[in-house]
């Protein structure tokens, strides 16, 4: 299922934001209220999760961060860096 929302463009003036400040309030909204997962919210607003973090952390919007998503983190952390020592290890060769 895909959802599309358009605002009429007076009212985006209005607004006085730009289409990716609406998209970030819009992905703020996900978060908070729907609770969905950043990677998602970040991926709704077409910028990078961590970027997504660090605005939230700008908003002063707690982000919890339990011990599964640190495990997540730390395993997706070790397979990046084993696969770039890897590239670099086939490169030096």
């Amino acid at each position: 299922m895909s959802l599309s929302i358009t605002l009429p463009d007076i009212d985006v003036q209005e607004l006085g934001k730009t289409e990716l400040e609406i998209r970030l309030d819009l992905a703020v909204f996900l978060w908070l209220v729907w609770k969905l997962p950043a990677g998602k919210c970040a991926a709704y607003a077409g910028i990078p999760k961590v970027v997504f973090l660090d605005e939230l952390g700008r908003r002063g919007i707690p982000i919890n961060y339990d011990l599964d998503a640190l495990e997540e983190d730390q395993k997706n952390w070790i397979n990046f860096l084993k696969s770039h020592d890897h590239h670099q290890r086939h490169h030096l060769s």
